[in-house]
């Protein structure tokens, strides 16, 4: 089963960067809120992508919750380089990391290992 992908939309430019890199992967991103998140049955296939730059503390709370849920989805946390307590503090919690500018490998890695195939992701 192909693995979905989600963006939770607190940053409207954000958010089109990643769906703009899931069309260059082949697949569609659906945009969420953050309470939409919280409240979602994910299905063990799901991937979402948030940037915990803007609001860190709300943003660290939702990855918390997202991978405390049963199933969790694969959370892929996007920050800017330097942030290195953000990073480390999103990282505990559970979420892949992903670097603004190396976003694309990593949603490409997380969907990948979520659809459970071998093969190289479509570029």
């Amino acid at each position: 089963m192909p693995a979905r992908l989600y963006v939770i939309q607190d940053d409207l430019f954000f958010a089109e960067r990643v769906k703009m890199t899931a069309r260059r992967l082949g697949i569609e991103a659906s945009p969420l809120s953050a309470s939409e998140a919280q409240t979602r049955h994910w299905e063990t296939n799901s991937v979402v992508a948030l940037q915990v730059t803007l609001n860190p503390e709300r943003q660290l709370e939702l990855v918390k919750r997202l991978t405390s849920a049963t199933p969790p989805p694969h959370v892929v946390a996007v920050t800017g380089h330097l942030e290195t307590g953000l990073r480390t503090r999103a990282k505990a919690l559970g979420a892949t990391l992903a670097a603004h500018s190396s976003m694309e490998r990593a949603l490409a890695r997380a969907l990948k290992i979520n659809a459970g195939d071998d093969a190289t992701p479509p570029r």
